[in-house]
């Protein structure tokens, strides 16, 4: 049984000689230490930023990425009218403001009876135009037109290779293309023919609360076409190469210890672990090339 040591470390001034120094002599060290224990102070993990995570079970996931653009629901679109001729007395809303159902947005005298009456919103919303002014006659014509965007449309460009693969119902997830945020919803609409472009338009419907979708923004959408459950993966993030073989950093007496593993399918961001690994087991999942450049800087040293 191979001895187990602890390496005492220090991240921030090995590393460098650690990428430096290693190209040459690391296969011919790296396999030999992977029985090694690192040992890194609380303060040094978190200069560096390593994380870590449990392994156990994962939905792997196919995904199709499709762009598009965030679009107002023609349903909460609202164009406010005078029921009746006459002369606008008062306009109590503008373009931009906020309005509640009910809320009262002008009033307007009747041109037969000389009456006035009140316009109300039909809906809350956003009051996206204004097309009358204090004294001006209403008629057939809009007054205002308001729209609700605590909703929105994402509008999707499908090609012919991957309408094939839509369903409705389909789990979508939603970015902006600057991925500062994303929302979650199903598909709820594939068209039933294409464009003349040969695209085909998906849809799915957003929650937009906090006003962040708006209306023409363009974005992309990842929509999982199948899920392959395994009984156990962990982060692809967490993958090291060596000695040609994948390996992570498990947490074990309270350091960092390199565990070979055989890998099945995967996703985008998890791949399954066939052996090699228990349920359960704290790994390093994110910056463990740090912890392999300390590994082979160690290995060197014990060489020479």
């Amino acid at each position: 049984m191979p001895v187990k040591f602890i390496i005492r470390l220090c991240l921030m001034s090995l590393l460098p000689a650690a990428f430096t120094t290693q190209a040459g002599t690391e296969h011919q060290h790296e396999e030999q230490h992977t029985d090694e224990l690192i040992a890194i102070s609380e303060r040094m993990i978190a200069l560096n930023n390593i994380k870590t995570a449990t392994a156990g079970a994962y939905q792997l996931k196919q995904n199709i990425e499709l762009f598009g653009v965030i679009a107002a629901m023609p349903r909460a679109q609202f164009n406010v009218s005078a029921p009746y001729a006459g002369q606008v007395l008062q306009v109590l809303a503008d373009q931009g403001d906020t309005v509640k159902k009910g809320q009262l947005l002008a009033r307007i005298t009747n041109s037969n009876s000389l009456k006035s009456y009140d316009i109300v919103a039909p809906a809350s919303g956003v009051i996206t135009q204004r097309y009358v002014n204090t004294g001006e006659i209403a008629g057939n014509q809009p007054l205002l037109h308001i729209a609700d965007y605590s909703q929105v449309y994402v509008e999707l460009s499908a090609f012919p290779r991957d309408i094939a693969r839509l369903q409705l119902n389909m789990p979508v997830t939603v970015f902006s293309l600057h991925q500062t945020s994303h929302a979650s919803s199903q598909l709820s609409y594939i068209a039933p023919q294409m464009t003349d472009g040969h695209i085909a338009r998906a849809r799915a419907v957003i929650d937009n609360k906090s006003g962040y979708w708006r209306p023409g923004m363009h974005v992309k959408a990842m929509i999982t076409v199948a899920q392959h459950p395994v009984s156990l993966a962990v982060k692809k993030s967490a993958l090291q190469q060596i000695d040609g073989k994948p390996v992570i950093f498990i947490v074990e007496d309270g350091a960092f210890k390199a565990t070979e593993l055989q890998l099945g399918k995967d996703d985008s961001d998890y791949v399954e672990v066939v052996a090699g690994l228990a349920a359960g087991t704290r790994y390093v999942s994110e910056n463990s090339f740090l912890l392999k450049a300390d590994m082979l800087k160690a290995g060197a040293g014990h060489q020479h």
